[in-house]
């Protein structure tokens, strides 16, 4: 069986799933997980950010499924589960701090319904 190629996918879950060719960089993201504190991801459009951060969201979900087969399968605790959340700020222009502030309230509360938890934001 010939697998496909992903171009345009952004999601961890459609390319393994879908069983297309998939390049695994799962060692890079243990190493960011363990040995780190903070990271700036920064890398030219298209060249898979947004891919990398989906695949790193997975991890920390415990979406063991996904990553058998792959470098981080047998060196991931999968019993553990940590809350993800996101902040896309691709979607429409921002004019105004006013509207910046707006756009993370929102966002945060999104995340708040999503996982169930119970966050204080300031207004």
């Amino acid at each position: 069986m010939t697998k496909k190629l992903p171009i345009g996918i952004q999601t961890f879950r459609e390319i393994r799933e879908e069983s297309y060719y998939y390049v695994d960089k799962t060692s890079f993201a243990l190493k960011l997980a363990m040995e780190g504190k903070y990271y700036f991801l920064s890398r030219p459009r298209r060249f898979g950010k947004s891919l990398f951060l989906d695949t790193l969201a997975e991890l920390f979900a415990g979406n063991e499924a996904l990553f058998h087969g792959l470098y981080c399968h047998d060196r991931w605790d999968w019993s553990v589960r940590y809350p993800i959340i996101r902040l896309s700020f691709a979607e429409g222009r921002l004019e105004s701090r006013a509207q910046l502030d707006k756009r993370i309230c929102w966002l945060l509360e999104q995340n708040q319904q999503r996982l169930g938890r119970d966050l204080q934001t300031r207004k």
